[in-house]
Formats: structure tokens, C-alpha cells, sequence
């Protein structure tokens, strides 16, 4: 499998993963099994990152300014970079923030004495978890949100400016040209 194969599976898991943890917010133990998810593959991500070839190195990330002009200002680099990096930090900080709200109970780590369940018994009951999550599940909640709008900026950009590579990220197939077989990678 080549380079960018790997990267858009990579890409697909982790979106999938951070998707239906956000759209699982409320649903206890399967929303910390999806997070853990996450977390695994940010791992498997930074890993990565350390083996050394170019176009998956952490530098990716980080957006450089140099060469932009006004008539390239829509199509730099600079601009993906940048959604990119603020899609990690807040995916980064979700999950962060969800393992030290978990504490590793969800997946049996810790000693827990909480049902689980994907339902509450009452709206108390539901209050009283979220009063526990405090500080620190506000800014679960925050991150996982941001996370939501820096995801919908990529996607906007990607698909307004950079419409091939959203085809290819999304498993797109390629249009043949004049009549060839469409190509399936």
C-alpha cells in the first residue's frame, strides 16, 4: 500500500472514530470505548510520525506563511496546515481531557463501582455526571466542539479550493478520461 493509501485509511479511521465519539456524547461507556479509539490512533499517528518519511512528519502541521500573495491566498498551504493543526489540538485535547475524566474505569483499569450503561435512570442521575465531569468536562466539551467547527472549515475549504484532494481523501474514484475505464486504485 503506498504512502498516501496509508494516510487516507488513517485519515478515514480517524475521522469515523472522532465522528461517532461526538455524535456518542451522551452515551456513557460507548463514547469512552470511542475515545480510547482515538486516543489510539493519535498514538499510532505520533509513531508514525517518527519513522522518518516526509509526508507524514509532524511538521505537516505546522503552518508556514512563506510565499503567500494575495492571488494565492485561497489555495496556499498555509491555510490547510493551519485547519489541520486546530483539528489536532482540540482532537488532542478532547481526548486528553475524556481518559483523565474516565480515568481508565471504561476500560477496566480502574476500580469503578459506576453501572454501566448506555441510558440514565433519571435526569438527577445525569446531572449529578455531569456536575463530576466540572471543570475539566467543560473543556472536554469545548475541545470536542471546536474540534466539530475546524472539521467543518476543512471540509468547506477541501471542497471549495481543493476539490480533487477531497475527492481522494473521501474514496473517490478518478473520472476517466475520453471514454477509459475508470481507474479503482
Amino acid at each position: 500500500m503506498n504512502i498516501m493509501s496509508r494516510i487516507r485509511l488513517y485519515h478515514a479511521v480517524l475521522a469515523t472514530l472522532a465522528i461517532l465519539a461526538y455524535l456518542t456524547g451522551e452515551l456513557g461507556i460507548i463514547h469512552a470505548w470511542l475515545g480510547y479509539g482515538v486516543a489510539i490512533v493519535i498514538a499510532l499517528r505520533l509513531l508514525w510520525a517518527l519513522s522518518g518519511e516526509r509526508q507524514i512528519g509532524l511538521m505537516r502541521f505546522y503552518p508556514s506563511f512563506k510565499g503567500l500573495k494575495l492571488d494565492n491566498a485561497f489555495t496556499h498551504p498555509a491555510i490547510t496546515r493551519t485547519l489541520m493543526l486546530g483539528i489536532a489540538l482540540s482532537l488532542f485535547t478532547a481526548t486528553a481531557t475524556g481518559i483523565a475524566m474516565d480515568g481508565g474505569k471504561a476500560i477496566g483499569l480502574a476500580n469503578t463501582d459506576v453501572v454501566m450503561t448506555t441510558a440514565y435512570a433519571d435526569d438527577n442521575e445525569r446531572e449529578r455526571e455531569h456536575e463530576e465531569g466540572g471543570v475539566l468536562g467543560e473543556v472536554h466539551e469545548f475541545f470536542a466542539n471546536l474540534m466539530l467547527a475546524f472539521v467543518g472549515m476543512h471540509v468547506a475549504y477541501l471542497l471549495l479550493f481543493k476539490r480533487t484532494l477531497a475527492k481522494f481523501m473521501l474514496f473517490v474514484p478518478r473520472q476517466a478520461d475520453e471514454g477509459a475505464p475508470v481507474s479503482r486504485d
